[in-house]
């Protein structure tokens, strides 16, 4: 008995589908169904939630240098991320992400909401606590133009940065920034 090959019938006549079996398999894809993640606490819960029955349906495409991994749908191409939420016990998560070519992605993958969603909270919570208020005097970091804080050597950003090198702030988040997480998207 042939078995056949999985592209071709036993005769090895091409496979020819329907209209009804194609439109079956785009009503399988679901991922516009799934939106983009927001940077709430609960959007991530329910997305880690979801997610082993979202990967069912993707195609492994590679594994970046970080460990994050870079997913397709193979019905309608679009291109999920996944991550691994340490604020949430490490768990997997998965987001949408645009289209990228693979060795572009493997040199920088995508920023992750769950970092950004630490970030945004941790330096809200830090403006709310303390006032930086901007002095007549310039900065003195080599070829700034901004003014200084009060009480302060360095201007605003270097400030931050500052305190970000030391461990005092949490860093921006590593990775590519894209819609619809880039401010003015």
């Amino acid at each position: 008995m042939t078995k056949g090959n999985p592209h071709f019938g036993t005769d090895y006549t091409p496979f020819i589908l329907s209209v009804k079996q194609l439109t079956t398999i785009r009503m399988a894809c679901k991922c516009s169904t799934y939106p983009d993640l927001e940077l709430i606490r609960e959007s991530i819960d329910k997305r880690i939630a979801i997610t082993k029955g979202i990967k069912k349906q993707l195609q492994f495409l590679s594994e970046s240098p970080s460990g994050d991994s870079l997913y397709k749908c193979a019905v309608c191409q679009q291109l999920w991320q996944n991550s691994r939420a340490w604020n949430w016990g490490n768990k997997e998560y998965v987001f949408k992400v645009p289209n990228i070519d693979v060795a572009d992605w493997m040199i920088e993958s995508f920023a992750l909401p769950d970092q950004m969603l630490i970030y945004s909270a941790t330096m809200n919570d830090y403006f709310k606590k303390n006032t930086l208020v901007e002095s007549d005097k310039g900065c003195q970091k080599n070829g700034c133009g901004n003014n200084a804080l009060l009480n302060n050597v360095l201007c605003r950003e270097h400030f931050i940065q500052n305190l970000q090198q030391f461990g005092l702030l949490t860093k921006f988040p590593r990775g590519r920034m894209f819609s619809p997480y880039l401010v003015g998207s």
